[in-house]
């Protein structure tokens, strides 16, 4: 990852499944515990992978890539994998992290042979949907509605 004045010592990395509960400064993991769990399963399972983005050693994002989310619009075996949680903390947004999380998970899946990419963004979060369109996020592939209000399911060729 390169660096700039800004950005000095930046990273992304993969998470080690032994630092999961360092996640905390990005997200609430108490807020809820069931998700956070099957999560944390699923990364040493090996279905998920999360990386961090680091800067001068604080952890500042995280973003996760998943092969099988049981749900054919959003993972097919060895072809679509899933963006899940792109979180980055309220005071760093707006700085392009995010972007560059979605860059480095574009190029990991590649790596791993997917042609495709998939996610799912409330249409209430303006800044991510446009995060994600100008990423390529182009293609709708449902649009529907849960507890959460309005969302779609977004597709990216590779």
């Amino acid at each position: 990852m390169g660096t700039s004045e800004n950005q000095s010592e930046e990273e992304i990395f993969p998470l080690d499944p032994a630092e999961y509960g360092r996640c905390r400064v990005i997200w609430d993991m108490d807020r809820n515990p069931e998700s956070a769990r099957r999560w944390y399963r699923e990364l040493l399972e090996g279905n998920r992978s999360i990386f961090i983005y680091q800067r001068g050693g604080e952890w500042l994002g995280e973003i996760a890539l998943v092969r099988d989310a049981g749900d054919p619009d959003y993972t097919m075996a060895g072809r679509r994998a899933y963006v899940s949680r792109l979180i980055v903390r309220p005071e760093y947004r707006r700085q392009g992290i995010g972007g560059r999380l979605v860059d480095y998970l574009t190029e990991k899946a590649r790596e791993e042979g997917f042609t495709e990419l998939s996610l799912g963004v409330d249409d209430a979060n303006e800044a991510a949907r446009r995060l994600y369109w100008k990423k390529g996020f182009t293609h709708v592939l449902y649009e529907g509605e849960d507890q959460y209000g309005k969302y779609k399911k977004l597709l990216k060729t590779l």
